[in-house]
């Protein structure tokens, strides 16, 4: 073999030597585990700051954004234990709605690790004026007593607080409401604490955020009429007859008690003969009713009793 030939054959093996190698280092550079070749995506948290005296964010756009990064895989699995936030500062914003773009060197990441992209670039947020106002509290209510009973009324202690929060929100409200306070199948009076029901970014600035309600409880009351009840007449050992023999009467009480009347013999009516002689004699009839009712109308008033050996 000539010189010139080795040279050739000897030319031809470097390259093939210098492809391999490049091939081989491109797959060491992606494949390693230490390698910069690795992304992946993350959400981070934005945390609002710096907001001017005197105002308040609501409608923020987004909780958060989301970045795309690239770097070795061992950096990349450490994003998960850094907690990483993004400071948004709204120092020296005024009123209104604003587009904040996302400033890249406001988040910090490892050695290693470079952002890509993020979503979004911009954030929205509404600043509004921040105001106070003294609000009446207002007890609500879920469920249903027991049967029979009703909430005759309720107050909270404190009945009023003071308010804060973004003009456009709180500007309007002229009372606020507790949660609910569940009622259902109580027949007495009961205190309870309970939350009031804020909407969002309104805060109570004094004088508690806990309210103590009372509610009170009474019996249902109404009316109802009782017709053609028997008039019967006690101590004597003499034959009487009552004229009218009945009597119509109209109860007043609670209703639980009223529909106990309606369905048992709890009216008695009667007219007092001890001491009577045989003769004719024009007596008023005795009513007897249960405790917590009362008697409205009678119909008639006087009956005449005539008593006979």
């Amino acid at each position: 073999m000539t010189n010139r030939k080795y040279i050739s054959v000897f030319g031809r093996i470097n390259l093939m030597w210098l492809i391999l190698s490049f091939f081989l280092g491109l797959c060491f550079f992606f494949l390693w585990p230490g390698s910069s070749g690795h992304e992946t995506d993350i959400f981070i948290p934005v945390d609002i700051e710096k907001i001017p005296e005197g105002l308040t964010v609501t409608d923020s756009s987004l909780m958060g954004i989301e970045l795309h990064i690239r770097g070795s895989k061992p950096v990349l699995n450490s994003l998960s234990h850094l907690k990483l936030r993004y400071r948004l500062d709204l120092s020296g914003v005024d009123t209104g709605v604003k587009s904040i773009p996302i400033k890249k060197e406001g988040i910090q990441l490892p050695k290693g690790a470079s952002i890509i992209s993020i979503n979004p670039s911009f954030l929205i947020v509404r600043v509004e004026n921040k105001i106070k106002k003294n609000i009446p509290v207002i007890p609500s209510f879920s469920g249903k007593p027991a049967a029979g009973f009703l909430i005759s009324s309720a107050t909270a202690k404190p009945s009023h607080v003071i308010l804060g929060g973004p003009e456009n929100i709180l500007g309007p409200i002229d009372e606020i409401m507790t949660k609910p306070v569940n009622v259902s199948g109580v027949s007495e009076s009961f205190k309870k604490e309970v939350a009031l029901a804020l909407a969002e970014n309104l805060d109570i600035i004094s004088p508690a955020k806990i309210i103590r309600v009372e509610i009170f409880v009474e019996e249902k009351t109404a009316a109802k009429k009782f017709n053609d009840i028997p008039v019967k007449g006690k101590n004597t050992q003499y034959k009487y007859s009552i004229t009218p023999p009945s009597i119509n009467i109209e109860v007043k009480g609670p209703v639980n008690a009223l529909e106990k009347l309606c369905s048992g013999n709890g009216i008695k009516v009667y007219v007092d003969l001890k001491g009577l002689k045989p003769g004719v004699y024009v007596r008023c009839a005795a009513i007897t009713l249960p405790v917590k009712t009362t008697l409205v109308e009678v119909k008639p008033k006087i009956f005449t009793v005539n008593i006979s050996r």
